[in-house]
């Protein structure tokens, strides 16, 4: 299990934070999710033999934000 911290740009209210949430959490392998929108982050927990850091970015950039 591997855990990744993600800057995430351009949220702004709670909405944000579960729009990003939710994406993350519907990927295979992600185990753990907590975004924070006062931090601006992504803390995610998965297994790097399902999914990788490159994807979960991607999947943060569908919903609108940008991952650093």
């Amino acid at each position: 299990m591997t855990q990744e911290t993600i800057k995430v740009e351009g949220m702004s209210c709670g909405h944000c934070v579960m729009r990003v949430k939710k994406a993350i959490e519907g990927m295979q392998g992600v185990k753990k999710v907590d975004v924070s929108l006062e931090n601006k982050q992504a803390v995610v927990e998965f297994d790097e033999g399902t999914t990788s850091v490159e994807k979960i970015k991607a999947a943060i950039k569908e919903t609108g934000y940008e991952p650093v």
